[in-house]
């Protein structure tokens, strides 16, 4: 998860006395506002649990009032602090960090968390699922409440997740909705050209064996298929698209899908289009950026396309002082590591670390012998008490992690060590 914290402002009480707030971004998107004291508390109730030894700084208390500029070094070290947090594997994935998520969420849309509501989560196919819920429930309530109306069974519910689309000419992933979330008031707190859609949520495509065994995992797998066809997300061989289009006519959706799984890009996601210097230096091209099949890879106006396998990514940077760009420190032969910066707008840029970051985290527990079905939807248990009275990103260095689980799989982590880089990856 990236954390940012890009405003400080003046906000009014019921009694007319002034205060700072602090605009808490959860990945590029507004999540709450919050004040000094509530962080201060989530710091004293983090410090009895965990060791916070390698976190940030918590700014100190002051005795008099701040000036614009201390707000502002404030400001600047509670953001520090909580991208910090967010890095470490133990602390975020936390039910109390999450859950003094939640809260500061429900405070800043004002829900109360009582009353009951209808969101509306569609399928690839356009279809939409309309489930009942309370306003304050979070990602995996939602998750499991969508899946047993669509039939997914339970075994099955970890392989598929929740995405935040906009609503363009062509539908644009946004991200994977995320645990410390509530899906209604993220919706809520944008404008009517965004829908959140059930699609599959992993990346290696050998978890779909046992879920084309079953009707409605099958036609999941299916509609998201043809989507992604549609979209240009990877795009058939002209000989099977003339195939593809005689198995829908005559029904046949696993030989569809196990047709379709033959193709270049079959299990990608499309994440975005921007500008790289790669790799010939100072020639600056148009590509289309791609993640899957453990590697992000750059397509071309040309059609090449050059693959950045995971095991030869030291780490990545989000937001260099210099451009909004996402730069990935690679191992492009034995003993030569070099900088590829992927130039694109904000939300993307987040989207391709977050891509990343689920890919390896996936990887490793694939290579350790484990799968998403081992992973169990976190139940909502207790909250950390929050109390109503209580620009850009500084530079992020993403490191490989050392122990990561499927149910976290967006998560930074701190530490990213170049394990696992075989002879035959260079």
């Amino acid at each position: 998860m990236f954390f940012s914290i890009p405003y400080a402002k003046e906000t009014k009480d019921d009694d007319g006395s002034t205060y700072t707030t602090f605009e808490i971004h959860v990945n590029g998107a507004i999540h709450s506002n919050v004040r000094y004291s509530q962080l201060h508390k989530l710091n004293d109730q983090l410090q009895k649990r965990f060791d916070t030894s390698k976190l940030a700084e918590f700014p100190p208390k002051k005795l008099f009032a701040l000036s614009e500029l201390e707000k502002d070094e404030r400001r600047i070290m509670l953001e520090l602090y909580i991208q910090s947090v967010g890095q470490s594997p133990e602390i975020s994935k936390s039910n109390l960090f999450i859950d003094f998520l939640i809260q500061s969420q429900k405070e800043y849309n004002k829900h109360t968390g009582s009353d009951l509501v209808n969101i509306s989560i569609f399928l690839t196919d356009t279809k939409e699922i309309t489930v009942e819920i309370q306003g304050c429930d979070h990602t995996p309530e939602i998750l499991s409440n969508v899946a047993n109306k669509v039939g997914i069974p339970e075994r099955f519910h970890p392989y598929f997740s929740l995405f935040l689309f906009k609503n363009d000419t062509k539908k644009v992933l946004i991200r994977r909705l995320q645990d410390l979330e509530c899906p209604y008031l993220t919706l809520k707190s944008l404008n009517n050209s965004y829908s959140i859609e059930l699609r599959k949520g992993y990346w290696n495509t050998g978890f779909e064996n046992d879920l084309l065994k079953n009707n409605v995992t099958l036609h999941l797998l299916y509609i998201e298929c043809i989507r992604n066809i549609e979209d240009r997300w990877f795009m058939p061989s002209p000989e099977n698209i003339k195939k593809l289009k005689q198995l829908k006519t005559a029904g046949l959706k696993e030989q569809f899908v196990k047709l379709a799984q033959n193709e270049r890009f079959y299990g990608f996601a499309f994440l975005c289009t921007g500008k790289v210097e790669y790799p010939r230096e100072g020639e600056v091209q148009d590509v289309r950026v791609y993640a899957g099949g453990e590697k992000l890879t750059m397509v071309y106006e040309d059609g090449q396309a050059i693959a950045l396998p995971l095991t030869r990514i030291k780490c990545w940077k989000l937001f260099s002082d210099k451009k909004d760009c996402l730069s990935i420190e690679f191992l492009v032969m034995k003993d030569t590591l070099r900088w590829i910066d992927i130039m694109t707008d904000v939300p993307a840029v987040i989207l391709i670390s977050m891509s990343l970051q689920s890919m390896l985290d996936e990887m490793l527990l694939t290579r350790a012998g484990k799968n998403p079905e081992l992973t169990k939807i976190r139940a909502n248990s207790g909250y950390l008490p929050f109390s109503n009275k209580d620009r850009k990103a500084k530079e992020i260095d993403v490191k490989r992690p050392k122990a990561p689980s499927f149910s976290a799989l967006q998560n930074q982590e701190n530490e990213l060590f170049m394990e696992g880089i075989r002879d035959e990856d260079l």
